[in-house]
C-alpha cells in the first residue's frame, strides 16, 4: 500500500478490529476492489491521496475475492464500490471509478478535509480548479514518438515522469509526433509541459493535438484538421503554467496524439522534460457477478 493512510483488510476480524478501534460515530470508507479490475486499479492513487487529506476518515482497501463474504455483507456487486460505515453500519455507497463522485462522498458524510494536497487543474470555463493527474490512467508501454532520438525517447521519458528526469528529444529535425495511449477512456482538461532552465528556447511552440488517431503520421498531421492547435506562451512551454484545452473536444480520448511543429527557438532539436495530463477518468465500474462467471 503506497499510502500509510489506507489500510488493507484481509479477513473479516480485521475489518471487525479496524472498525472497533474508532469511535462509534466515526466515518470509515471502504474501497472494494478487485486485482483483475482496471478501474480499481486507476482510481487507486486517488483513494490514496484523498486518504492523506480527510485525516478524520479512516480508509480501508478490501480485496473482494479474498473476503468474499465482507462483499456480500455490504452489497457489494461491482467493482469498485465505495462503501461508507457509521461504526459498523452502512449509510451510503458509491460504485464506479469516479473521482469527482468520491470528493462529494466524502464531503457529504465527513465535511472539509483536514488537510490539502496541491493540484494542477484547468476547466472549459477557464477557471483554475483542483484535477488529477492522469498519469496512472496512461498505458506506458503503448505510448510512441515519431522523430524522436534513440538515446532519449518519449516512452522513457514517461516513464520517468513520476520519478523526475531525463528528456525527449527530436531527431532529424524538431518536429516531434508523440502517441499517448490511455488504459480506458479519459475526459482530457489540460496539459503541462516542462523544459529546463537554460533550454527554453529548445521547448515546444506550435502543437496540433488530435484524438483517437494512433496510426496518424507526419504527413496526415500536416493537413488534416485537429481537435486543437495550441501556441505555447514561454510559462506554458516552461511547464510554470497548463495549458487548458477545449474540454467539450476531449471528452472521450482513448489515446492523444501531440504534434509538435516547432520550438521557441526556431532551432533543429526540441526537448521536453516533463508532459503531464489532468482530467478524469469515465469512472465504469467492473462487474463482479459477470466476471465471475466467465470460463476459465
Amino acid at each position: 500500500m503506497a499510502s500509510p493512510h489506507v489500510k488493507a483488510i484481509d479477513s473479516a476480524s480485521d475489518l471487525t478490529s479496524a472498525l472497533s478501534s474508532r469511535p462509534a460515530d466515526a466515518i470509515t470508507l471502504v474501497d472494494f476492489w478487485a486485482t483483475w479490475c482496471g478501474p480499481c486499479k486507476m482510481i487507486s492513487p486517488v483513494f490514496e491521496r484523498l486518504a492523506g487529506q480527510w485525516r478524520q476518515v479512516q480508509f480501508l482497501k478490501v480485496d473482494v475475492d479474498k473476503n468474499i463474504e465482507t462483499a456480500q455483507r455490504y452489497g457489494v456487486t461491482a467493482m469498485p464500490t465505495f462503501v461508507v460505515l457509521k461504526g459498523g453500519n452502512k449509510i451510503d455507497e458509491m460504485k464506479g471509478a469516479n473521482r469527482a463522485g468520491l470528493e462529494a462522498l466524502l464531503r457529504k458524510h465527513a465535511g472539509a478535509p483536514e488537510s490539502s494536497a496541491p493540484g494542477i487543474s484547468a476547466s472549459h470555463s477557464g477557471s483554475v480548479e483542483e484535477s488529477a493527474s492522469l498519469y496512472s490512467h496512461l498505458d506506458l508501454q503503448q505510448i510512441s514518438c515519431l522523430n524522436e532520438n534513440p538515446a532519449h525517447t518519449f516512452k522513457d521519458l514517461m516513464k520517468r515522469t513520476g520519478n523526475g528526469g531525463g528528456y525527449l528529444q527530436s531527431d532529424a529535425d524538431e518536429q516531434l509526433l508523440m502517441n499517448i495511449t490511455c488504459q480506458n477512456a479519459l475526459k482530457i482538461k489540460a496539459l503541462k509541459f516542462k523544459s529546463a532552465t537554460g533550454e527554453e528556447d529548445k521547448a515546444p511552440k506550435r502543437i496540433k493535438l488530435f484524438v483517437n488517431n494512433p496510426t496518424l503520421g507526419f504527413d496526415d498531421a500536416e493537413s488534416l484538421e485537429p481537435a486543437q492547435e495550441l501556441t505555447l506562451t514561454p510559462s506554458q512551454a516552461s511547464g510554470s503554467q497548463p495549458v487548458e484545452l477545449r474540454y467539450v473536444r476531449f471528452q472521450k480520448v482513448n489515446s492523444l496524439q501531440v504534434f509538435v511543429l516547432d520550438n521557441q527557438g526556431g532551432g533543429d532539436v526540441t526537448r521536453l522534460y516533463g508532459v503531464e495530463v489532468y482530467g478524469a477518468d469515465t469512472g465504469d465500474a467492473a462487474d463482479w457477478d459477470a466476471f465471475k462467471k466467465k470460463p476459465e
